[in-house]
C-alpha cells in the first residue's frame, strides 16, 4: 500500500468528518488523473465509493464539482456525492468523496453513445439557475468571452510587428479586423444572454455510458455559464474520435433537445471566434515563453526542438483554417514556408526593454 493510499484509508477509518469513520475500509483500486489522485473503496457497509483527492488544492473545485453532482445525481446525470472535505486530517489537499457509479467508457464514434451524451447535456442546460451558487471559471457570456480575449491583442500585435514578421502580422490584422467587425454586430444582441447551469469540462473522457444513458463527472467547473460556449468548445476540441459530420448531428440532437432562444446563432458564432482564438492562444505560449525555445546544440542551424515543430506546424494549421472559415484569402504553399520561418524566428524572439 503506497503512502498516500495508507494516508487516505487512514482519514476514512479515523477522521471524524468521514462516513466511514470505525469501518473497515477495503481499497479495490486506485488510478491518477489530470489534476488529481483517485481511489475506489468499499465501506464496511457496502458501499462502493470513489475518494478524489485534489492535487491542485488552490481552486475551490471539491466544493464546485459536489454542487454539481448533488443537483444532478437524483436525474441520473452525476454519481450520488457523499461528501467533501477541504481540510481533510491527514491529507494534504481537499477531497470528495462520492458513490461509485456503474458504466463504461464513451465513444463519440458510437451513434447510440453520441445520442445519450446530447440529451444528458441539454437537460443540464435547461435547468434554472436559481440554485447554483456559483460561476463557472469560464466567461459566462459572449461579452466577458470578448473582454478577457481582448485584454491579449494589443501586446501580441505589438509583439508579432516588432519581431519582425510581415506576414503573420499582415494575417493577424486580418483576422482581428474581420472578429471586430462580427463583434461589433454581435454584442448588442448576443452579448449579454442569460447565463445557465453548465458542467464546465464538457468532454467524452469526463462522461461513462450505461443502458442507454451518458453519466457525466469530473463537475470541477461546474456552474452558470454560457451553454452556447460549452457546446462549441466541445465541437472545437472534441478530437478526432468521429467525423464533421458526426459533429453537426450532434449538434443538431443538442438543439432538438434544448430550443433556447438564439441557441444556434450563438453555437456558430462561438465556432468561429474559437478557430482564431487557437491561433491567438498558441502566440501567446510563444510570447510568454510557456514553447519550449531553440535547442542550444542545434541553434546555428535554426533547427528546432520537437515540440517546436509541432507547434510551428499547429499554428500553420490554425492560421490556415481560420483564413477558410472567415472567409479571407487562403494561405498559399508559398506563403505557408515563409510563416513557418517567421514563427521559428518569434520564439527567440523578445521585445526589447523600455527606457523609462
Amino acid at each position: 500500500m503506497s503512502q498516500w493510499t495508507q494516508a487516505v484509508h487512514g482519514y476514512l477509518t479515523g477522521a471524524p468528518s468521514s462516513r466511514f469513520l470505525g469501518q473497515e475500509v477495503t481499497v479495490m483500486d486506485h488510478w491518477q488523473g489530470r489534476d488529481n489522485l483517485l481511489w475506489r473503496v468499499r465501506g464496511g457497509d457496502g458501499t462502493d465509493a470513489v475518494v478524489k483527492m485534489f492535487t491542485d488544492a488552490g481552486q475551490a473545485r471539491s466544493r464546485r464539482q459536489y454542487r454539481g453532482q448533488d443537483q444532478f445525481a437524483a436525474a441520473g446525470l452525476a454519481p450520488e456525492p457523499l461528501w467533501y472535505d477541504r481540510y481533510p486530517h491527514g491529507l494534504p489537499s481537499q477531497i470528495l468523496v462520492y458513490r461509485w457509479a456503474e458504466g463504461g467508457e464513451l465513444s463519440l464514434a458510437d451513434g447510440i453513445h453520441r445520442i445519450a451524451l446530447a440529451e444528458a447535456v441539454a437537460q443540464v442546460h435547461r435547468t434554472e439557475g436559481d440554485a447554483v451558487q456559483r460561476f463557472s471559471p469560464h466567461p459566462f457570456n459572449l461579452l466577458t468571452f470578448w473582454q478577457v480575449w481582448q485584454a491579449g491583442e494589443a501586446p501580441l500585435r505589438e509583439w508579432v510587428s516588432a519581431a519582425p514578421a510581415p506576414l503573420l502580422n499582415e494575417l493577424l490584422s486580418m483576422l482581428w479586423t474581420a472578429t471586430h467587425r462580427l463583434m461589433n454586430g454581435a454584442l448588442p444582441l448576443l452579448g449579454e444572454t442569460p447565463a445557465a447551469p453548465i458542467h464546465g469540462d464538457l468532454t467524452a473522457e469526463n462522461a461513462l455510458f450505461d443502458r442507454g444513458r451518458a453519466l457525466l463527472v469530473d463537475w470541477e467547473f461546474f456552474g452558470l455559464g454560457d451553454p452556447a460556449q460549452e457546446i462549441a468548445r466541445f465541437l472545437f476540441y472534441g478530437g478526432d474520435d468521429w467525423s464533421e459530420d458526426d459533429r453537426a448531428g450532434w449538434c443538431e440532437l443538442y438543439l432538438a433537445a434544448n430550443a433556447a432562444p438564439d441557441l444556434p446563432e450563438r453555437v456558430e458564432l462561438y465556432l468561429r471566434l474559437f478557430n482564431f482564438q487557437a491561433v491567438t492562444y498558441l502566440l501567446q505560449g510563444i510570447r510568454q515563453g510557456t514553447a519550449p525555445a531553440l535547442s542550444g546544440a542545434d541553434s546555428a542551424s535554426h533547427s528546432l526542438t520537437e515540440y517546436g515543430t509541432f507547434l510551428t506546424e499547429a499554428l500553420k494549421v490554425a492560421v490556415r483554417r481560420s483564413l477558410t472559415i472567415w472567409g479571407l484569402t487562403p494561405l498559399s504553399e508559398t506563403d505557408g514556408l515563409l510563416l513557418a520561418d517567421e514563427i521559428e524566428y518569434l520564439m527567440t524572439f523578445q521585445l526589447p526593454a523600455r527606457h523609462a
